[in-house]
């Protein structure tokens, strides 16, 4: 009888060490959540363009083609890491006058965000700053926003998301009725 108590107290102790173990595995996954997919993009033009994405909680990247110049990919990083409320995000992908342009939002206190539109013309990523105000743009580029896109974004999929009540206009639309900061 005292056999069968040392063998289930063993057992006992290796269910709860594996539980341990799987309850520290799923924290730890929680901590660090990466997305990677891809997702069609309509240009201005009204070309379409399959961009490859991954976000973080503290970074994002896009990797794309220029229509018509199948080379060398373009990608871009986020530069600024504010953490996972403060993150760069992606939110326009472009061309104009032939260079690949990204506009991005930071949010960087309560009511407050930093607008940035970044050019490629072949030399690397050049940063500009947006004023308060400039010229609206329709938002192209999917906000993940803990949603399950699965591994493919459509334009058919983005178009759904956009039009849910839960989709904000601060979601689809970057333009002069944002305010950067309250002051």
């Amino acid at each position: 009888m005292k056999r069968r108590r040392t063998t289930g107290n063993l057992q006992s102790a290796r269910r709860a060490c594996t539980a341990a173990v799987l309850f520290a595995a799923a924290l730890a996954a929680g901590c660090s959540r990466s997305e990677h997919w891809q997702e069609e993009v309509r240009l201005a033009s009204g070309q379409v363009i399959m961009v490859q994405r991954q976000s973080s909680d503290s970074a994002a990247s896009i990797r794309f083609f220029l229509p018509g110049q199948p080379g060398q990919p373009i990608v871009w990083h986020s530069l600024h890491d504010g953490g996972p409320l403060h993150m760069e995000n992606p939110v326009v992908l472009d061309v104009e006058n032939g260079v690949a342009v990204i506009y991005t939002v930071v949010s960087t206190s309560p009511g407050c965000r930093l607008f940035t539109k970044y050019s490629n013309s072949g030399a690397g990523w050049r940063e500009e700053v947006l004023p308060d105000r400039f010229k609206g743009r329709d938002m192209n580029l999917f906000i993940l926003s803990g949603l399950d896109i699965g591994d493919i974004v459509t334009l058919d999929q983005k178009r759904r998301e956009s039009s849910a009540i839960s989709y904000s206009r601060s979601l689809r639309f970057l333009g002069p009725a944002d305010k950067a900061c309250a002051s």
